[in-house]
């Protein structure tokens, strides 16, 4: 933690929000969180720091700035939190976010579907039960099968057109939320200022093992390892610069992500189910909100 103040310190961003994340942080409390906060200088307008419900720490961390909290909830099924392999149950989602909910206003509920075993009742079920909860914001993310992972030499993989049909009951079911990026749905006033930053191509600036950064055309990253990166002096473990067709190509792909889309364009032939032109702007139909990945892909 010292040295992530001491990386802030030598920086001085001017931070409009800040995110706390890549695991556990709340499980530091709240005075190095607040030291961290204080570190960049005034008081930014959204601090979101990320929580898992076995654990959970909010003792002093509204006095400390933090005004969003983002809690791993991710089903409330116990076999599939097991098949997760995450540490609590469904009653332990629910106690923590009962908790969450009377500290902060703004609290974030993730969820994942597309989990081996699960039933699209029990999915209508849990998103009913968040529902009733009424969050101020819901991310929905379709599990990841990535190479290194525990999940990579699954073969109960859900069928696409199961996942799909996940994906649509939430579309359906998150009433009253507006679904303003393809894995996010917030109360009006409650989208994440911070994940937009990254979705409109902004520049942000990373601290910790591990951290990103980006300036707009060039982006770097820090050693993830935690011995290597307290041991060294220069954390940076890589960078890049983006060519003026990568910024191209990625702003494209972060722009249709979102429910605005993107200036001009003509839908291309063959896609017109999937791509739509509202206002002058490219954007993604519901159908294409449903196959995103591969209508980019044939866009590019």
């Amino acid at each position: 933690m010292e040295k992530v103040c001491g990386e802030i310190a030598r920086e001085k961003p001017a931070a409009r929000t800040l995110y706390f994340g890549g695991g556990t942080p709340s499980m530091l409390g709240a005075s190095p969180i607040a030291r961290m906060i204080g570190a960049v200088g005034g008081r930014p307008e959204e601090v979101t720091v990320e929580c898992n419900p076995e654990g959970l720490r909010l003792d002093g961390l509204r006095s400390a700035g933090v005004t969003r909290i983002t809690l791993g909830i991710q089903a409330l099924d116990d076999a599939l939190l097991k098949t997760l392999g995450r540490e609590h149950d469904a009653d332990g989602a629910r106690s923590a976010y009962r908790t969450a909910s009377r500290e902060f206003d703004n609290v974030c509920v993730d969820l994942i579907f597309g989990v081996p075993g699960q039933t699209r009742e029990s999915w209508r079920r849990t998103l009913d039960e968040v529902l009733a909860w009424r969050p101020a914001h819901v991310s929905l993310y379709g599990l990841a099968y990535e190479a290194g992972t525990p999940f990579e030499k699954r073969r109960d993989r859900l069928p696409e057109d199961d996942e799909r049909a996940l994906y649509e009951d939430a579309m359906d079911r998150l009433d009253g939320y507006r679904h303003y990026e393809i894995s996010n749905w917030a109360l009006p006033g409650f989208e994440s200022r911070h994940n937009r930053a990254y979705w409109e191509g902004r520049p942000y600036r990373g601290f910790g093992p591990g951290a990103h950064s980006f300036d707009g055309t060039s982006r770097w990253w820090n050693l993830a390892n935690v011995n290597e990166y307290l041991a060294r002096e220069d954390v940076v473990a890589g960078r890049e610069t983006l060519t003026p067709e990568q910024v191209r190509v990625e702003r494209l792909l972060l722009g249709l992500r979102q429910a605005g889309g993107v200036e001009g364009g003509a839908v291309p032939p063959g896609l017109e189910k999937h791509l739509e032109i509202v206002d002058g702007r490219l954007r993604l139909t519901r159908a294409g909100k449903c196959v995103a990945d591969s209508v980019i892909a044939k866009l590019l």
